[in-house]
C-alpha cells in the first residue's frame, strides 16, 4: 500500500466538502478543570450517521471508476463504517452490501439498513472472520470492497480530522485517538505531523483487543481466538492494518489499554457532564483519562469522540453500572417505621441525594405507605462522599440498615 501523505488527506478533504460535516471541537470545562489542563472534543458523533467513518468511506467511494460504482460496494462492518458505506453509496446512487459480524449492536444494524445498504451477518462476532466473507462475496458478484481501514483512501478521509482540529485551534499540542483497525489514528497522526511536528499523539486500545498496542510496545499479541466481550465494538478488531501500524510506529508517542469498567465511567462521565453520548469506541480516550493513564496537566488536549451509536439498553446499562462502580447508587434495606423514613428522607436533601423504591420508577415520598419492617430502597447520589455521609447518618440516628450486595 502507498504512503499516505499530507497532499492525499487534503484531496480527500475536497472529496467529502459538501455531505461530510465539520464537526465541533468543544471546550470540555469540567474535564478540564478536573485535570488542570484544557480539554476539547472533537464530535464526530455529530455526524449524520453519527461516526467519523462516513469520511473515509466517501473518499474511497469518491475516487472509484465509474464501471466500479455501477456494480456497487462491499464492506465488512461493526456498525460505523457500514454506515459510512451506506450513506456515501446513497447519495451517490450505488448499490452497498454491508457484511457484519454476528452480535452487531441492533441500532447500528437498523441504521445502516435505513441509509439503504442491504446486510448479511458474518459467522462469529469478530470482525476479521465478517471481513473474510465480504472479500468472498466481492469476488463473487464483481462488488469493489471498501475496507474499514486498511486502505489509502479510507485513511486519507479519516485524516481530514487532524486538518480540522489544527484550524479550530492551533494551539492543541495533545491528540489522543482510539485503534481498533488503526485507520482513524493513522490518518490523523499523518496529518498533525505534517503540519505541527511538536504536537503529541497517544492511542488508546481495548485491554481485551490490545493488539496494535502489543505490537506498538513490541510485546505477544494478547488478543484471544475465541469471542471476549468488549463494550468499545466498534474497535474490536484482532488484526490492525499494517499500513496504518507503520505510521502508529512513525509518529505516535505511546499506545495506552483501557478495560471495560473504565469505559463505562467515561459514557457516564461524558453524558453528565459533557451532555454527550458516546458509544464504547467513542468514549476510550475520556476513559483513559479518567484512568490517568495519560498524564494531561497543563496540555492543550483534543479528544477524539468518535461515535454515537449505541443501543438505548446498553447506554443505560452502562450507566447504571458506572453509578454503582463510584458507590454513587446503592441498594440497602431498613427497618421500616414513621420515625425512620422521615428521618431518611430528611438527611437526603443534605447529601445531594435521591430515594427510589427497588424496582419502582417513581420518587418515594412521605405520602406513600411503607410497611412496618423490613424494606428495600435504592439511594442515589452525587458523589461516593455524599453516600458515605448519608448511611453515616443513619448509624447516628440508630436506624439499622445493611447494604445489599
Amino acid at each position: 500500500m502507498k504512503t499516505i501523505t499530507l497532499k492525499d488527506i487534503r484531496r480527500a478533504k475536497k472529496n467529502i466538502d459538501g455531505i461530510v460535516k465539520e464537526t465541533d471541537l468543544v471546550y470540555d470545562y469540567v474535564t478540564s478543570r478536573k485535570f488542570h489542563s484544557n480539554i476539547y472534543l472533537k464530535l464526530e458523533n455529530t455526524q449524520i450517521v453519527k461516526s467519523f467513518k462516513i469520511r473515509g468511506a466517501l473518499n474511497a467511494i469518491k475516487n472509484l471508476t465509474p464501471q466500479q460504482m455501477k456494480k456497487g460496494v462491499i464492506a465488512a462492518s461493526a456498525g460505523n463504517h457500514a454506515q459510512g458505506v451506506a450513506y456515501s453509496s446513497s447519495q451517490l446512487g450505488i448499490k452497498s452490501v454491508i457484511v457484519m459480524p454476528s452480535g452487531t449492536p441492533l441500532a447500528k444494524v437498523q441504521a445502516t439498513m435505513r441509509f439503504g445498504a442491504d446486510v448479511v451477518f458474518g459467522p462469529t462476532p469478530f470482525f476479521d472472520d465478517a471481513n473474510k466473507l465480504s472479500q468472498q462475496l466481492a469476488q463473487k458478484n464483481g462488488y469493489t470492497l471498501i475496507p474499514p481501514y486498511d486502505h489509502p483512501d479510507v485513511i486519507a478521509g479519516q485524516g481530514t480530522i487532524g486538518l480540522e482540529i489544527l484550524q479550530q485551534n492551533p494551539k492543541i499540542d495533545l491528540v489522543i485517538v482510539q485503534i481498533g483497525g488503526g485507520g482513524l489514528i493513522g490518518g490523523i497522526a499523518t496529518a498533525i505531523k505534517a503540519l505541527k511536528p511538536s504536537c503529541e499523539i497517544i492511542g488508546v486500545q481495548t485491554e481485551n483487543f490490545p493488539d496494535a498496542h502489543d505490537i506498538f510496545k513490541c510485546h505477544p499479541s494478547k488478543c484471544a481466538n475465541k469471542y471476549v466481550p468488549c463494550l468499545a465494538d466498534g474497535i474490536q478488531v484482532k488484526s490492525p492494518s499494517p499500513t496504518a501500524m507503520g505510521i502508529v510506529k512513525k509518529y505516535v508517542k505511546d499506545v495506552v489499554t483501557v478495560t471495560n469498567r473504565e469505559i463505562e465511567k467515561a459514557i457516564l462521565w461524558l453524558a453528565e457532564k459533557a451532555k454527550i453520548v458516546a458509544e464504547g469506541a467513542g468514549a476510550v480516550g475520556m476513559a483513559a483519562i479518567l484512568a490517568r493513564k495519560i498524564n494531561v496537566i497543563n496540555r492543550n488536549v483534543a479528544i477524539i469522540v468518535s461515535g454515537g451509536n449505541i443501543d438505548i439498553d446498553k447506554f443505560l446499562h452502562t450507566c447504571f453500572n458506572a453509578i454503582k462502580y463510584d458507590n454513587r447508587r446503592t441498594n440497602f434495606t431498613f427497618w421500616s417505621t414513621p420515625k425512620n423514613y422521615k428521618l431518611i428522607v430528611d438527611t437526603l436533601p443534605g447529601v445531594n441525594g435521591r430515594l427510589y423504591g427497588a424496582n419502582s420508577e417513581h420518587d418515594l415520598s412521605l405520602k406513600d405507605k411503607l410497611p412496618k419492617g423490613w424494606v428495600t430502597l435504592d439511594i442515589y447520589t452525587t458523589s461516593a462522599k455524599r453516600t458515605k455521609e448519608f448511611f453515616n447518618k443513619l448509624s447516628e440516628e440508630n436506624i439499622k440498615y445493611k447494604i445489599n450486595k
